[in-house]
C-alpha cells in the first residue's frame, strides 16, 4: 500500500520532467518517421531515381534499294540489335523472318536524337545480296529505304560497374510480372509493405538456426533494401527496412512499386558489369528487349533473382532450365498459367543471346571517343547522367575488321612460321574511315584489342615508307609550277643519285637493289620505285613537300630532308588514313569525326558534331593520282588483293620501309577508305613487304564489307585533260611511235611537243634497222605522210 500511495506522488513531483520526455519522445518518433518519410519519398519522387551510366552507340545502319547486304552480316545485325525469329507471320515489334530469299522485319521503336521513331513492319524483296525492294505491309507502300537503329557499343561505368535500362511497367509483359510475383511475394497485392506471417515465419527460422540468414521479406522491403539500405543483416536495419517499407506501401501505389522493383533487381554479373533490372537482363540472357520475352524465358529471369550468379542462363543453363520449371509450377499454383501452358513452357528449349555484348566492344574506337568526351564532360558527369552518345561506328564493319585483322595475322603466322619465333607476335592496326563525311567506320588497335591498352590505330607512330610517296609526286604535279610540274607521263631516271646534305651523303636504293633506267611518274609509283620519288622531291623542292603533306593533314613532326620521299618520319595509322582520305575526296580533306550527338538522358540534344571541309590539292592532280593508284591494285605492287576476288574501282598504295619493319596497305574508292598496318611493337623486320604482310588483311575484310558500300568511281573533274602519248619519252605520240598510251594531264600542262625520238627527222637513228626503214620507205609514197613530214 506504501509503495502504491507513493507512485501518484512521484509522478506528480516529477511531472513536468515526464511531460518534457514523452514530448521529446513524440518528438523523436515523429522526427524519426518524417526523416524516413523524406528519405523514402524524395528518392522516389526524383526523376533521376538512379544514377545511370552514359552510353554510346553506333551509327544507324542504312538499307536502301540497289544496296548489297549479305544475309550472314544482315542477319547478325538484326540479332545483336534484339530482333528475333518470328514463329509465324511478323506482327509484333522486334520480330523478323525470311521468306524465301526476302526479308520480313518489324522495326523497332527507337528515340534518335532528331526524331522518335514507331516501329513499322516491312517487307523487302532481295535478289541474291541485292536489295531489290522496300514495301511497308501495313500501308502496302513502297519506300525508298529504312534504318535499322544504332547499336549499343558500350557503357560509360563508375566504380560500381552496374548497368540498367530503366523500362515502364507498361513495357514489361504480364507474364514475367506473374512469375515474378509468384515467386518473390504471393501477397504482394493484399499486403501493406510487409508480410507479418512472412517476417513470423522468418523470426523463428531464425530463433532456430540462432542467425538472421532467413528471408521473408516482401517484394516491397527487398526493394527498400536495394533502393536505400546496405545489405547488413542486423535487427535494427531490418526494422528500419520495415518502417520505410509501411510507408513506401502507403505513399505510392503498387504499379509505382512493382516498376522501380523491376528496374532495381540485381540480376547477376556479366563479365565485370552489374546487371540490373529486367530490361538489362533481357537483352543479356536472350538478346530482346523485355516486352518481346516468351512465357519461360520470362521465367528464367524470374528464377535468377534468387541467386543470380548461380542460375545465370550464359554460364549455367542446365541451372536456370530446373529454376524455370520451378517458377512455371509456381505460377500454375495460383493460376496465372494453365495446364497446356505449364507443359509447352517447360519443354522450350533455353535459347539464350547469340552474341552477348562485350564489355569491351571496339576498345580502340571507344577509347578515342572517350577522349574527345572528357575535353568537354567530366567524368561523374559520363558515369551517372545517362548521356547517350550517338558515333560514327558501323558496328557490321567493326565485327569483320576486328576478326580479319586478327585471322589474317593468324594466317601469316602459319604461312611464315619464323615470324612467330621471335617471341612476341606481330600486331597490326586497322582503320575505315568515309572519306566523304570524315566519320570513323572502324578501327582496331590490336589483334587481341581487350587485352591491351595500346591503341596501334592512334598512338603507334611508324615510318609510312612506301606510302608517302602519291603525296611526293602530288607536290611535285602541282599545276601551280606550270611548264615545271611534273606529269603521270613525266620520264624520270631511276639511276644511281647521291644527295648531299650538309656533310653527309645519302644513296638511295630500290628494294630490289636494281636500277631500271627511264620510267615514267607513273610506272615509278606503279612499281613503287625509290629512286625516281627521291627525285621527284628534289624537283619540287623538299619544302614543298612538306607543305602539302601539313596540309593535307600530316600532323608529325616533318623534317625537310630528301628521305622524307621514303617515308622516314613517323605517323600514326589513323593519321595516314585521313591523309589518303584527300585522294579519295579528289583534293578536299575531312576532318575526323567519331561523335554526331550527345544528348541527355531527357532527350535534349547537348551537342551536334558537324563535317569540316577544306580544300588542300588540286581536284585534277588527285584525280590524275587515283588514276595511277587504280593501276597500283590492277597491275602493280597491289595486284595481290585483285586475286583475292576484290572487285570496284578499289585504288591503293602498298608501303614497305627499311628492312622490312613496317607493312602498310590503303585501298580506297569515294565512299570508302581501309589502311592496314603490320609490324612488330618493339621495330623488328619482318622479312614481309606491305603487299605479302598488310594487304591480304586488307582484302580479306573488304570482300566482306565493301558489299555494304555502292560501288562509284573517281569522277574526272573539269580541268583534266587527255593526249596520246609515247609512254617511252612522254612526249605527244606519232604514227612512228612504237607505242601509245591515253595518259591524262592537268590542263596547262600537258605536252605540246611531238616525240622527239620518234618523229620523221629522227629516222637517221634508226637507219640501221630493217623494219624501220621499211616504214620509211612506205610512208614516203604516201602524200598524207609527205605533208605531215613538211609539218614537223
Amino acid at each position: 500500500m506504501m509503495a502504491k500511495s507513493k507512485i501518484p506522488g512521484f509522478l506528480w513531483k516529477h511531472a513536468t520532467a515526464i511531460a518534457i520526455m514523452v514530448a521529446v519522445l513524440f518528438v523523436g518518433v515523429v522526427g524519426f518517421f518524417a526523416y524516413t518519410y523524406h528519405v523514402v519519398t524524395s528518392k522516389f519522387d526524383s526523376a533521376r531515381m538512379w544514377d545511370l551510366p552514359s552510353r554510346i552507340y553506333s551509327d544507324s545502319t542504312p538499307i536502301v534499294t540497289g544496296q548489297r547486304y549479305p544475309k550472314s552480316l544482315l542477319e547478325r545485325k538484326l540479332r545483336t540489335l534484339g530482333y528475333y525469329d518470328a514463329d509465324g507471320e511478323v506482327d509484333r515489334s522486334g520480330e523478323y523472318r525470311y521468306d524465301g530469299s526476302d526479308l520480313e522485319i518489324f522495326l523497332q521503336d527507337f528515340r534518335y536524337p532528331d526524331v522518335e521513331f514507331h516501329g513499322m513492319p516491312v517487307r523487302i524483296s532481295m535478289s541474291g545480296d541485292t536489295v531489290r525492294t522496300i514495301r511497308r505491309t501495313d500501308t502496302d507502300s513502297e519506300v525508298r529505304g529504312i534504318r535499322l537503329e544504332p547499336e549499343l557499343i558500350t557503357s560509360i561505368f563508375d566504380e560500381v560497374m552496374e548497368d540498367r535500362i530503366p523500362i515502364p511497367l507498361e513495357r514489361v509483359p504480364q507474364h514475367l510480372i506473374d512469375a515474378i510475383v509468384a515467386t518473390e511475394d504471393r501477397t504482394f497485392f493484399d499486403h501493406e509493405g510487409i508480410s507479418l506471417r512472412g517476417i513470423a515465419r522468418a523470426a523463428w527460422a531464425d530463433i532456430r538456426n540462432r542467425n538472421l540468414a532467413s528471408g521473408g521479406s516482401t517484394l516491397t522491403q527487398q526493394l527498400i533494401k536495394n533502393l536505400y539500405l546496405t545489405p547488413e543483416r542486423t535487427f535494427r536495419r531490418k526494422a528500419w527496412e520495415a518502417v520505410m517499407a509501411i510507408i513506401l506501401d502507403a505513399r505510392y501505389t503498387k504499379p509505382q512499386i512493382l516498376e522501380a522493383y523491376v528496374n532495381e533487381i540485381y540480376l547477376g554479373q556479366h563479365g565485370a558489369v552489374q546487371v540490373v533490372g529486367v530490361e538489362q537482363a533481357s537483352q543479356t540472357f536472350f538478346g530482346k528487349r523485355a516486352i518481346n520475352l516468351t512465357l519461360p524465358e520470362a521465367a528464367t529471369i524470374a528464377g535468377v533473382i534468387r541467386s543470380p550468379n548461380y542460375y545465370n542462363p550464359l554460364k549455367h543453363p542446365e541451372r536456370a532450365v530446373e529454376r524455370r520449371n520451378v517458377i512455371l509450377d509456381g505460377m500454375y499454383a495460383v493460376g496465372k498459367i494453365d495446364e497446356v501452358q505449364l507443359a509447352r513452357a517447360k519443354k522450350a528449349e533455353l535459347v539464350v543471346n547469340p552474341y552477348p555484348r562485350s564489355v569491351r566492344t571496339a576498345p580502340a574506337f571507344v577509347g578515342l571517343v572517350l577522349s574527345e568526351l572528357r575535353e568537354t564532360y567530366p567524368r561523374t558527369q559520363l558515369t551517372s547522367e545517362g548521356f547517350r552518345i550517338f558515333t560514327t561506328l558501323d558496328a557490321a564493319m567493326q565485327r569483320e575488321a576486328e576478326a580479319a585483322l586478327k585471322k589474317g595475322l593468324d594466317q601469316l603466322e602459319k604461312d611464315y612460321p619464323r615470324i612467330r619465333n621471335y617471341g612476341e607476335p606481330p600486331e597490326g592496326a586497322l582503320v575505315t574511315i568515309q572519306p566523304g563525311t570524315g566519320y570513323v567506320k572502324a578501327l582496331v588497335g590490336g589483334r587481341e584489342s581487350s587485352a591491351s591498352e595500346f591503341n596501334r590505330a592512334v598512338q603507334a607512330r611508324r615510318q609510312p615508307g612506301s606510302l608517302f610517296k602519291p603525296f611526293v609526286y602530288t607536290a611535285a604535279m602541282d599545276p601551280a609550277r606550270g611548264r615545271e610540274a611534273l606529269t603521270a607521263a613525266t620520264i624520270l631516271q631511276d639511276s644511281a643519285i647521291t644527295v648531299r646534305t650538309g656533310t653527309s651523303e645519302w644513296k638511295p636504293q630500290n628494294y630490289d637493289n636494281e636500277f631500271h633506267g627511264s620510267v615514267s611518274v607513273r610506272e615509278a609509283l606503279v612499281k613503287s620505285y625509290n629512286i625516281p620519288a627521291v627525285r621527284a622531291a628534289i624537283d619540287a623542292g623538299v619544302g614543298n613537300v612538306v607543305k602539302l603533306a601539313e596540309r593535307i593533314g600530316v600532323e608529325s613532326r616533318l623534317e625537310p630532308y630528301p628521305s622524307i620521299s621514303l617515308g622516314s618520319f613517323e605517323v600514326t595509322p589513323l593519321e595516314l588514313a585521313y591523309a589518303y582520305s584527300v585522294f579519295a575526296n579528289q583534293g578536299v580533306r575531312a576532318k575526323p569525326v567519331t561523335i554526331l550527338s550527345v544528348v541527355s538522358r531527357e532527350g535534349e540534344v547537348l551537342e551536334n558534331r558537324v563535317v569540316e571541309m577544306e580544300r588542300v590539292a588540286d581536284a585534277g592532280v588527285t584525280w590524275i593520282m587515283n588514276g595511277i593508284l587504280q593501276d597500283v591494285i590492277d597491275e602493280g605492287t597491289g595486284a595481290r588483293v585483285r586475286r583475292m576476288g576484290i572487285r570496284g574501282p578499289y585504288a591503293g598504295k602498298t608501303g614497305t620501309t627499311n628492312d622490312y619493319r613496317d607493312a602498310w596497305f590503303v585501298g580506297y574508292t569515294p565512299r570508302i577508305l581501309s589502311l592496314v598496318w603490320v609490324g612488330y611493337d618493339d621495330g623488328r623486320g619482318m622479312g614481309l613487304s606491305g603487299g605479302t604482310a598488310a594487304a591480304p588483311v586488307w582484302g580479306r575484310y573488304m570482300k566482306v564489307v565493301g558489299d555494304l558500300v555502292a560501288d562509284e568511281d573517281f569522277s574526272r573533274p573539269d580541268n583534266v585533260v587527255s593526249r596520246e602519248v609515247d609512254p617511252s619519252t612522254g612526249f605527244l605520240y606519232t604514227s612512228w611511235c612504237p607505242e601509245s598510251r591515253e595518259e591524262y594531264f592537268v590542263a596547262g600542262t600537258q605536252p605540246v611537243e611531238v616525240c622527239p625520238a620518234h618523229s620523221y627527222d629522227s629516222w637517221d637513228v634508226w637507219r640501221e634497222d630493217e623494219d624501220w626503214r621499211r616504214r620509211r620507205e612506205e610512208m614516203e609514197d604516201n602524200p598524207l605522210r609527205r605533208l605531215l613530214r613538211e609539218i614537223f
